[in-house]
């Protein structure tokens, strides 16, 4: 899973050990640059804490834990305005869903190939999508072998459609 402890939440995704790749600093980093420390950031997926929520509140943003919230189940969502997470990558079209159903801006950390897709493609045309892709591998494991490269997915946030950082 991505920023969020799903086992700890009592959820599990359709593959679960793929899915535990929390947010390293490395990864956050560069979507910093692009966020105003003036909004309330949500990562509906952090359970009570998180690598991604520590790192933004100790940089001076504003970021809330989901704690208890189930973003794909649960109507319950802090006052926020933007939502930003690492979502379970199993999970990824749901998510996608439903952050454009919320229509506040946000910014999701997914594999690069979840640009294919014919039902993300079609999210991507209807509402628009910026892509700030990583220069390098981020190393979600701590073994020192990425096997994917990851992007922020945006809606509303950076400047231009593709970036990289």
């Amino acid at each position: 899973m991505a920023s969020a402890n799903i086992k700890m939440l009592g959820k599990t995704g359709n593959n679960t050990k793929s899915d535990e790749c929390y947010t390293p600093r490395e990864a956050i980093l560069p979507l910093m640059e692009f966020l105003d420390k003036s909004k309330t950031y949500y990562d509906c997926t952090s359970g009570i804490s998180s690598q991604l929520v520590d790192t933004m509140n100790s940089s001076g943003y504003k970021c809330l834990p989901s704690g208890n919230i189930d973003f794909l189940k649960d109507d319950e969502m802090p006052k926020c305005d933007v939502i930003i997470t690492n979502p379970p990558f199993s999970k990824k079209d749901k998510f996608i869903e439903e952050c454009y159903k919320t229509g506040k801006p946000f910014a999701l950390l997914l594999p690069v190939s979840s640009l294919q897709g014919q039902k993300r493609g079609e999210m991507f045309n209807k509402h628009g999508v910026e892509i700030l892709a990583l220069n390098k591998r981020i190393d979600f494991t701590g073994k020192g072998s990425p096997h994917f490269g990851v992007a922020w997915f945006c809606h509303k946030i950076l400047p231009e459609k593709l970036m990289f950082r």
